[in-house]
């Protein structure tokens, strides 16, 4: 069913699985959206190719943000200045 009329479309959708339904609703919850946000985002980006070409954004690091101490920030800042170092050889 599709009723128009006030700049948006309601769509109802019929024949689901629950195992479909499951996995929407698992996506939606990592994403933290609604399952019909999920759903439009969905839609308008994979079939109406809305934010094509734009960066992906990721929010997998968002939950240790501002969760760190001095001593965590000391211990891998110390591990990855090995990192940083430039190999002069490479460089020729």
């Amino acid at each position: 069913m599709i009723a128009k009329g006030t700049g948006m479309s309601l769509i109802t959708l019929r024949g689901l699985t629950d195992g479909a339904v499951k996995k929407v609703r698992r996506r939606a919850i990592l994403e933290k959206k609604s399952m019909n946000r999920f759903i439009v985002d969905l839609i308008e980006k994979d079939v109406l190719g809305h934010g094509a070409g734009k960066p992906r954004e990721y929010k997998d690091l968002d939950d240790l943000i501002g969760t760190m101490n001095e001593t965590d920030i000391r211990i891998i800042e110390k591990s990855v200045s090995k990192q940083r170092k430039t190999d002069p050889e490479l460089w020729k």
